[in-house]
C-alpha cells in the first residue's frame, strides 16, 4: 500500500505552519485534528541556535502539532538533500504506522524536489577524493574550487552559489569520479512510486 503524503510548499513567513495548525492542530475543530505529523523540509530549521530569520515554529506550536527535523544539527554540521529524503523516509514511515497522516511543509525546493521524485543516483562518497579536494579548498577557497567547476560542469556551476562549499565539492568530486558533470545525473521526471502524493502550493 502507497503512503498517503501531503506535501504543502511555499516560501518562509508565508503561514506553513499556520495553516497546518489550523487543520491538523489540537486545537483545530478541523475533522483532521491531531491526525497528522509535520516533517520539516527547510535547509535552515534542521540547525539549532538559527532562529532569527528561519520563521521556525515555536514551542507552543510544536507542542500544538508535532513537528519533525527541526534543530537536529549543529551550525557546524552538513546537512543536505540525501539527509533530508532518508530522514523523512523513514519518518513517513512511522508516522503512517502510527495511524497518522504525514505532512513534508518547506520552502527547501531542492528538499521538496528530490523527495517528490527522487534523488539522481550519482556515485557514493570517495573520501580520499573528497579528503583533498577539501585540502584545496582551505588552501585556495571557495571561489577557487567553483571557477574549477566552471570549467569542468558550467551547469552545475550555475545552479551553486559560489560560496556553497559543500556543493562545490560534491560537484567536483563526481565529476572527477565518473569524468561526467553532475548535471548529467538528472532526477526523474516522475513521482515516487512509494507514496500517494496530494501537493499544496502557497
Amino acid at each position: 500500500m502507497r503512503i498517503p503524503v501531503i506535501v504543502v510548499f511555499a516560501p518562509t513567513a508565508t503561514g506553513k505552519t499556520a495553516l497546518a495548525l489550523t487543520v491538523f492542530g489540537r486545537g483545530s475543530h478541523s475533522f483532521f485534528k491531531d491526525k497528522a505529523e509535520l516533517i520539516s523540509a527547510d535547509s535552515m530549521q534542521v540547525y539549532r541556535k538559527l532562529d532569527i530569520g528561519t520563521a521556525k515554529p515555536s514551542f507552543e506550536e510544536r507542542q500544538e502539532l508535532v513537528h519533525h527535523l527541526i534543530d537536529i544539527r549543529d551550525y557546524t554540521e552538513q546537512y543536505n538533500a540525501a539527509d533530508f529524503v532518508s530522514d523523512a523516509d523513514l519518518l513517513c514511515r512511522e508516522i503512517w504506522e502510527r495511524g497518522k497522516i504525514p505532512v513534508v511543509a518547506g520552502g527547501t525546493g531542492f528538499y521538496i524536489r528530490n523527495f517528490l521524485l527522487g534523488l539522481p543516483e550519482t556515485p557514493e562518497s570517495d573520501e580520499t577524493l573528497r579528503e583533498e579536494l577539501k585540502s584545496r579548498c582551505r588552501e585556495k577557497g571557495a571561489e577557487f574550487m567553483y571557477r574549477e567547476l566552471l570549467r569542468v560542469d558550467p551547469e552545475s556551476a550555475d545552479k551553486i552559489h559560489i560560496h556553497d562549499e559543500y556543493r562545490i565539492l560534491r560537484a567536483l568530486e563526481v565529476f572527477y569520479l565518473t569524468g561526467k558533470p553532475r548535471s548529467s545525473f538528472s532526477v526523474s521526471n516522475t513521482l515516487r512510486t512509494e507514496y500517494d502524493f496530494t501537493t499544496v502550493i502557497l
